[in-house]
């Protein structure tokens, strides 16, 4: 219930999009004393919409990650990337990344190793057909930069 009132009495956004912008603020609202409030049914880190001032009929989404970056939190990006991997471990949460993770790249200081190695950037492809049309059963990684959709 309070998850719910709170995001609909701060326009679709929720206290860690609100306050990103400080390390300190990401530590105690993301931090493990309060890991049992914490669910993968409802996530807290996404992308919100936001009105842009010059012209309310145009708007854009930022996240989280992206206010913390904006303002060089470097600390409440780790923050962040870790509950991420903690309890929003699945390639939805790949999305918000798209335009972001090349920043957090050429920071340097973000320690990537946990985040590259979950479920967060990794799907598994269930294609029936696959087995009877390849012969080679061995596990091959390879880049792929096109659509999912494309891959059959």
């Amino acid at each position: 219930m309070i998850f719910y009132k709170s995001l609909l009495e701060l326009d679709g956004a929720n206290m860690v999009s609100i306050l990103s912008f400080d390390s300190r603020s990401m530590e105690v609202l993301l931090g493990d004393k309060h890991a049992q409030h914490f669910s993968s049914e409802f996530p807290l880190i996404y992308k919100t919409k936001i009105v842009k001032k010059n012209n309310p009929n145009k708007f854009f989404y930022r996240s989280a990650i992206d206010n913390a970056l904006k303002n060089n939190q470097m600390r409440a990006i780790q923050i962040i990337i870790d509950y991420i991997c903690k309890y929003q471990n699945n390639f939805c949460s790949s999305f918000l990344f798209l335009k972001n993770f090349g920043a957090i790249i050429d920071k340097g200081c973000i320690e990537l190793n946990e985040i590259l190695d979950s479920e967060v950037f990794k799907m598994n492809f269930d294609y029936d057909g696959w087995i009877s049309n390849h012969t080679n059963d061995s596990h091959y990684l390879r880049p792929f930069n096109g659509s999912i959709f494309s891959l059959r």
